[in-house]
Order: C-alpha cells, then structure tokens, then sequence
C-alpha cells in the first residue's frame, strides 16, 4: 500500500468520536431507531437541535431528537441512552488502531458531546487522549465555523502541532473534513456505515488498520531505542536507577517525537532505559541533537563504573 509522503511530517492526529470511531447506530436500536431511514431522521433532528441559537447539552439534544421521533418511548429509555451514548460498541478497527496510533503520533478526539460521553468513550476505546474538545467545552457544535475555529485555535495552543503537521480523520464531510481542510489541516475519509459515501479529502480509507500500515511506512516507525546500564556493584547501580529515574528519564520526556519512556529493570540488575519514537526521523533528530550530551552527563555522574550498550528495533503495530 503505498503512503502519502506528507503521512511522515504528521504529529497528530484527530478523530470525530460518534459514527467514525464508535457505532452509534448499533446503540440506537435500544431506543427503537433501528432502519436507514430512522438514523437519517435521527441525525436530521439533531443537527436542527444543534443550530439553535442557544446552547444546550448534547445529552439534551439527544434526548429532544428521541422524543420527537418516538414521542411514546419511555423517558427511562431515553435518558439512559443520552446518558450512556459513550459506551455504544467501537467499530472492530478503532481501539487497536487508536493504540497503535499512539505509539507514532499524538492521538485526539474533535467531538459534538459532552464531558462525560468522552469519559465513557476513554474507558471504551482504553485510550488516554492527548487532547479532547467536546462542544460542551467550545460550547458550539460541528460544523459551525465558531465551533471549527475554536477547535483549531485550541488544538494547536494544546499540543503544539502545526496545521499541515496535524491529520482530522471523519466518516463525515460537510461535518468534519471540509471544514477541516478549509482551516489548513490535513484530512482523511474513513468509510463507515452510516458515514459519507464520499468526500473532499487528502486520502480515503476503507478502515483505520490502513491508516496505520501507511503511517509506518511513511515514518518508518514506531522505533524503539534502548539503552542498557550495567554495574557490578549493586550500591552503584542503585545510585544510577536513582540518577535515570531523577534526572534522565524527565529530560527525555521533553524530547520531541518521543511517544514513551521508561525504565525496565532486569533479573540480572540491569537497568533498560526503553524510549518510543513515533519513527526513524525523530529518532535520528534524537541522536544529532541530545544523545551525545545525554552520554556525556552519565559519564560525568558515573565514570567508569557503568557500561551503556545502545540497540534499536522498529515495532510492527499492535495486535
């Protein structure tokens, strides 16, 4: 499968939550909504309830859209699902290729929900994101410029990427990926079900393991570069687990590129300094830039007394 050559310079990567990385249509059956019709309905009603003027939570716009297509529905029913919309099923690709995402870039959600859906959404997906804006927090909703613009503002004051380094991937055009683009950021057009049949976008996915696989082509990574500290002495290397854990470990950490760090310790008493890069670029920016000073500090601290063997691997994704 051949990579867009501009897949190496991303730095993040965002996602629309409900319909691109979790199928709500499959949660919409607990409230009776269950044909083609009843979610283009469904999703009719709630794009007219989030251009009022005034704004109100998505849980309540939830729960107006329910009540006017199923005005018999137990309310029961109806809060529970406007409460509960974060744990609606992934699609298969989502958790492994959000995951796996993350070991290369940073990961994050552009979402019309609340703070606590995403809440949910986390547990769901078992992913911690780098950044997460809900219209609850810009109170506005997707696709409205104040909602776009504020999404973009906030995005970039957050994790430091640039707008061409940044990736938004939707099911959704006129929702996500036009205003998306229109802003400077790159796109990318996931086919779901339920989603567009097409888009204006850079590229265009039939799933999310496919986002990966040309993610690591283009950045050739995710790569893991370790560096082994011996000592015979165990009142030495307990001094350089303290020193690593103190003093080099946090200094790594401000690397950019570096996805992970920490600190393995072996059955034989040596200390495994293990950092992730999201690819071979950052690792060799790594290598130009720091190690030489990173090498030289532990010589200072400890001399001869440690021995330091450097190797690195690339990762193949997850399972």
């Amino acid at each position: 499968m051949d990579a867009p050559a501009w897949l190496a310079d991303i730095e993040l990567v965002t996602f629309d939550c409900f319909g691109t990385l979790l199928d709500w249509r499959r949660g919409l059956a607990t409230v009776e909504l269950e044909s083609d019709a009843d979610y283009e309905a469904f999703t009719d009603a709630c794009a007219e309830l989030q251009g009022r003027e005034r704004h109100v939570t998505y849980k309540q716009v939830l729960k107006d859209a329910i009540r006017t297509l199923k005005p018999d529905l137990r309310m029961a029913v109806v809060g529970l699902f406007a409460d509960d919309l974060g744990r609606v099923p992934t699609f298969p690709d989502a958790p492994g290729a959000v995951a796996s995402l993350k070991d290369m870039v940073q990961v994050g959600v552009l979402s019309n929900c609340d703070a606590n859906h995403q809440l949910d959404v986390i547990s769901t997906l078992r992913v911690a994101w780098d950044v997460c804006i809900t219209s609850q927090e810009i109170r506005a909703y997707k696709p409205s410029d104040r909602a776009w613009d504020a999404i973009v503002r906030m995005g970039v004051a957050r994790t430091a990427a640039t707008r061409d380094g940044w990736l938004h991937v939707s099911a959704f055009d006129k929702k996500d990926l036009v205003p998306a683009r229109g802003r400077g950021l790159r796109t990318c057009h996931v086919k779901r079900a339920g989603g567009d049949v097409k888009a204006t976008a850079d590229m265009t996915i039939d799933s999310l393991d496919q986002l990966v696989e040309m993610m690591m082509l283009a950045k050739q990574g995710p790569v893991v570069f370790e560096v082994r500290n011996s000592a015979e002495d165990p009142d030495t290397r307990e001094e350089v687990r303290d020193w690593l854990v103190g003093e080099m470990m946090p200094t790594m950490r401000e690397v950019g590129g570096l996805r992970d760090a920490r600190l393995v310790e072996l059955d034989d008493g040596t200390l495994v300094e293990r950092y992730t890069f999201g690819g071979k670029r950052d690792v060799e920016d790594y290598q130009e830039a720091f190690s030489a000073e990173h090498r030289a500090k532990i010589r200072e601290a400890f001399g001869d007394r440690v021995t330091r063997t450097h190797t690195q691997y690339r990762l193949r994704g997850r399972a």
